[in-house]
């Protein structure tokens, strides 16, 4: 639950969880110690407001009472905080009689405290440390001489003990120590009298009114700083496309002509891919023929070539053919037939088929600009 509500019930019910001598109205300062665990510090309500009161006439702005556990674990965390480390460890709090106090402390806060009766002595400690936390290190706040006769004791025993110097006199009685020792630390759990709460309550919701006020002008300024940067940035657009618009038009206009003399160059390569050929191969084979040939028939039939004649030198004719460029795949069409004419005069009777080699295509690029 949050913390507000357990704070509300455990108050509500305060006698469930602690001894009272009187069944007054209770405060309590709550905070989670682990998973589904509660720390609690309990104090008599109207006891705090008479603490108040007297505060506020010796003009305090503010006070926040704090239990002894809470007291002496803030103190070994601020001068012992390599001890303070410790799964375990049992601090006991001593004057000139003797041990006054012992706080069994887990990771650091206050797991369970115990006050000795008067001048009680040191086997009270070590009953007491080795029923909670046998072999947790010992740390010995005030007390001066005895505190280290009590160190020297606890170290006969096996235990680990030592003392820490808390700058008080070595004649402080344990009150004055305890009361010393909370000027070293906040409180972990702090109980105020509800006036306290209430004001403080007050002074909470202002200073989240005027974070959320300053959050929402760092936003508007923010917004109005992101909008005047995006003005600017488009009003450069705008005089830059202003500065190049008579380029842009002109480069627009030239690549338009471009593109409609691509599309007529297109056009008629397509016309002279599709255009009949037969002039030009009936040019090229008559030219081809040697010397003394005759043409007696020459047809072109889509690529197809067929040439028919008469030669002394049908061989001859053979290779014209083959040499001419415009032809591929020159072959006999018919077999040849050799006639005698006048005199010893022979003569030969040729056909040949050709195909008329595809022309080159002619490539138009458009290259954009």
């Amino acid at each position: 639950m949050a913390r507000a509500v357990c704070e509300r019930v455990l108050a509500r019910d305060w006698a469930r969880h602690i001894i009272g001598v009187r069944a007054t109205e209770h405060t309590v300062s709550g905070m989670p110690a682990d998973r589904g665990r509660w720390r609690a510090s309990f104090a008599p309500t109207d006891l705090l407001i008479a603490l108040s009161q007297a505060a506020s006439e010796q003009g305090w702005a503010e006070l926040a009472v704090r239990t002894t556990d809470d007291t002496v674990a803030g103190a070994v965390r601020a001068l012992a905080p390599t001890d303070a480390q410790e799964e375990n460890l049992i601090a006991v709090i001593c004057d000139p009689s003797g041990p006054t106090d012992a706080l069994h402390l887990r990771h650091g806060a206050p797991w369970l405290g115990k006050r000795f009766l008067p001048d009680a002595g040191d086997d009270e400690v070590v009953t007491f440390a080795q029923t909670h936390a046998s072999s947790a290190p010992i740390v010995i706040l005030g007390g001066g001489v005895r505190a280290n006769a009590l160190a020297l004791t606890l170290g006969e025993q096996g235990r680990r003990a030592r003392v820490i110097d808390t700058g008080m006199p070595a004649s402080s009685t344990s009150p004055a120590t305890i009361a010393a020792l909370g000027t070293l630390s906040s409180p972990m759990l702090p109980l105020r009298a509800p006036a306290m709460l209430a004001a403080r309550a007050r002074r909470m919701r202002s200073a989240t009114r005027w974070l959320a006020f300053a959050t929402a002008a760092a936003l508007l300024g923010a917004l109005g700083l992101e909008r005047w940067r995006v003005n600017n940035a488009l009003d450069d657009v705008r005089q830059r496309r202003a500065e190049i618009s008579a380029t842009v038009s002109n480069a627009v206009a030239l690549r338009s002509g471009i593109e409609a003399s691509a599309d007529v160059v297109a056009s008629l390569v397509a016309r002279e891919s599709q255009v009949s050929r037969a002039s030009a191969v009936l040019a090229a084979v008559t030219l081809a023929l040697p010397a003394g040939t005759a043409l007696t028939a020459f047809n072109v039939a889509g690529d197809s070539v067929t040439v028919e004649g008469e030669s002394n030198r049908s061989a001859a004719v053979y290779e014209s053919l083959r040499a001419e460029p415009m032809l591929e795949h020159v072959k006999l069409a018919a077999p040849l037939r050799q006639e005698r004419k006048a005199g010893d005069i022979a003569v030969e009777h040729f056909a040949f088929s050709a195909r008329v080699r595809a022309a080159e295509p002619l490539v138009v690029s458009r290259t954009p600009r």
